[in-house]
């Protein structure tokens, strides 16, 4: 098709506007089928709630292999075309593929230490351990030398220093959390069969956006939920590390580099937060109401990234903010960034009546067994 409109004299960029407004349409498309498919796997779920154990196990089995196929197949038609918009428009920098090198330690952390977890299960500890300060060191590499995309973009008030001490300070606290959430941080193949599962999910469902913000943010079919749900159920330290690789997928989906710190705080740091969501579960005054337990831990979890997108407002995008209308750089990113809260509204009330399903309850109680 694209050779065809090439022939027929269309230029990339017109090439790209095209495929622009398809993508949008087909993604409108993907919100009611999914509003249509979540309805439809709940109606499956309450029809099957009386039948026997292995039964509902079939159900679930049958419930799991819809979400994968629809994420596959969501992923590949809408993640194809927003690659292929990327490469028209020619907006994959070096920058973009320095990022990606931070993606890259990543997954090859993740696949050596499993492969380290069935071969030598003593050396798995020290392993990951050298990949995570390699992670770090390399983001302080990124931050030191990756130059910023816009010549306009100047640190506020000669701020930087404070930027990234502030952005420290806020990946200390999601870490503290997240050890202070879970005593076991080992990835076994039911773990990590979920973590795919629900990164899968949750990546699909970012594609289906009710409204996009016009610098950058959107207001999703709850697609942090799946993130959440992973956090309760198979703790804070899982949860922080699945947060940071959808983290990462989200800068390949729509990479927005102004910054250094601003690619790190944005992305893998107010991502990786959602996996403090799982937290909750050990507050005793909640008295193992797994719902109340959800959306606190939750509610927590998503204050903490709009705290990051709020650094990076104020740092980083503060030259848009309309002063003409008697706004600061702190007041504009605080209301901007307000669709967060909206996010966290959609995920509170489809996580709610989620987990009101017995399946899920006994699903989500026992994975971690």
């Amino acid at each position: 098709m694209l050779e065809l409109l090439q022939q027929l004299g269309a230029s990339n960029g017109e090439i790209a506007e095209k495929l622009d407004i398809t993508l949008d349409f087909l993604s409108t498309i993907a919100l009611y089928l999914t509003i249509a498919l979540a309805v439809g796997i709940v109606i499956y779920a309450i029809a099957i709630r009386n039948k026997t154990e292995v039964d509902l196990a079939k159900g679930r089995r049958t419930i799991l292999g819809i979400v994968i196929g629809y994420s596959v197949a969501t992923i590949g038609l809408l993640g194809l075309l927003k690659v292929t918009i990327k490469v028209l428009e020619e907006s994959f920098d070096t920058n973009f593929w320095v990022v990606m090198g931070m993606f890259a330690i990543v997954i090859v952390g993740v696949v050596v230490c499993r492969l380290l977890q069935k071969c030598k299960p003593s050396a798995t500890k020290w392993t990951a351990l050298g990949f995570a300060i390699a992670f770090v060191l390399y983001a302080i590499l990124m931050s030191v030398f990756a130059p910023t995309v816009d010549e306009w973009y100047n640190p506020i008030n000669n701020q930087n220093a404070l930027f990234v001490i502030l952005t420290v300070v806020l990946t200390a606290i999601i870490v503290v959390l997240a050890l202070l959430g879970d005593k076991d941080a080992q990835f076994d193949t039911k773990s990590l069969s979920f973590g795919a599962v629900c990164v899968a999910l949750s990546f699909a469902l970012s594609y289906i956006k009710f409204f996009s913000m016009p610098q950058g943010g959107s207001v999703t079919f709850a697609s942090l939920l799946p993130l959440a749900l992973y956090s309760y159920m198979f703790g804070t330290r899982r949860g922080v590390i699945i947060g940071v690789v959808y983290g990462l997928l989200q800068f390949v989906q729509s990479p927005q580099f102004y910054q250094p710190v601003q690619v790190l705080i944005d992305y893998p740091i107010a991502f990786g937060a959602i996996g403090v969501a799982g937290i909750a579960r050990n507050f005793k005054f909640l008295k193992g109401n797994l719902v109340a337990e959800f959306c606190v831990g939750t509610t927590i979890a998503i204050l903490l990234r709009y705290l990051a997108h709020t650094l990076s407002g104020y740092f980083v995008f503060y030259s848009w903010a309309p002063i003409d209308e008697g706004y600061t750089a702190m007041t504009w990113t605080l209301v901007y960034n307000l669709y967060v809260l909206v996010d966290l509204a959609i995920v509170l009330a489809m996580g709610s009546f989620a987990l009101s399903s017995k399946n899920l309850r006994t699903l989500v109680k026992t994975a971690n067994a």
